[in-house]
């Protein structure tokens, strides 16, 4: 779901976060301890049909594309046949680029989006 608007066409969605772990070295080449540094989202992506994409770009007023979009909520629900389901909340979600295109082998088109996100709330 993006926005409350469920996505029907999708074919790929990508989404974490990263944090920075460095040695503290002391006397001698061995580390002593390890330090904590900082933690941030990893580029999310998000691969939608053609058909999707052209529904969501629709509701932009004319002369917008994607990345003029507002930031949004993106909201990942996920089972295994017969498990229970998972849903992530990925935050803060914004359109950095996105890429039209399909070869001669294709029978569909894609389209994938570079997202910008907040670090993803995981099992909510």
């Amino acid at each position: 779901m993006i926005n409350g608007i469920s996505l029907q066409g999708f074919v790929d969605v990508r989404y974490g976060a990263s944090k920075d772990h460095t040695n503290i070295h002391g006397r001698g080449n061995v580390p002593v301890s390890m330090g904590r540094g900082k933690k941030d989202a990893t580029p999310g992506k998000l691969t939608l049909l053609q058909s999707e994409f052209e529904a969501l770009q629709k509701a932009t007023p004319p002369g917008m594309d994607p990345t003029d979009w507002t930031p949004f909520i993106m909201t990942v629900s996920y089972a295994p046949i017969g498990g229970v389901p998972v849903t992530d909340v990925v935050p803060f979600c914004r359109v950095n680029q996105y890429e039209k295109g399909m070869s001669t082998e294709d029978g569909n088109m894609t389209i994938e989006l570079t997202l910008t996100t907040g670090i993803p709330v995981l099992n909510v």
